[in-house]
């Protein structure tokens, strides 16, 4: 029993299934358990504190925003995935997209092509269901670059210095 693999508490049952097979077009919102076995472009999306969970099985593809509270993903999606309680990337699956999440397992094998935000529930600095964009550096928010001949920071910035002299 040392070894005994921890399981989500991401639990319920899936009331609803996409067929493999199945293609739709349009947004999806839904509370409770959706699995996916075909085709989905458009939004899913589950309401924050909901419990909701989605199952992305190996045959699947969403194009498109997830938006869920627990997100399992073997299959394919292209779109940003925002997952406020638990996001579960499988040794199969394929992502090409940025992951917000509070929670993250990762098997070995499954491919990412995009950016990984923690993020917490607990972060009262945005409004409730929204979820924080990583930060960009000061040069890029206000315009300026260095000129060329200038000298850099490492990061790429000018330091505030020499903005203000140079």
């Amino acid at each position: 029993m040392l070894h005994k693999k921890r399981k989500a508490s991401t639990g319920g049952n899936l009331e609803t299934m996409i067929g493999s097979g199945t293609s739709i077009q349009g947004d999806i919102a839904f509370e409770g358990g959706l699995r996916v076995d075909g085709t989905v472009e458009g939004t899913l999306s589950a309401p924050d504190g909901s419990g909701s969970r989605l199952v992305v099985s190996d045959q699947a593809e969403i194009r498109g925003e997830v938006q869920v509270p627990n997100v399992i993903i073997n299959g394919r999606i292209i779109g940003d995935v925002r997952a406020s309680e638990r996001l579960e990337l499988h040794g199969q699956c394929n992502v090409e997209g940025d992951l917000y999440y509070e929670v993250i397992q990762m098997e070995e094998g499954a491919g990412l092509t995009g950016t990984c935000c923690h993020i917490s529930t607990t972060n009262h600095t945005t409004a409730p269901g929204q979820i924080p964009k990583a930060e960009k550096p000061d040069f890029q928010e206000s315009g300026e670059y260095p000129a060329s001949g200038e000298s850099e920071t490492g990061s790429g910035s000018r330091s505030k210095t020499e903005r203000e002299v140079g």
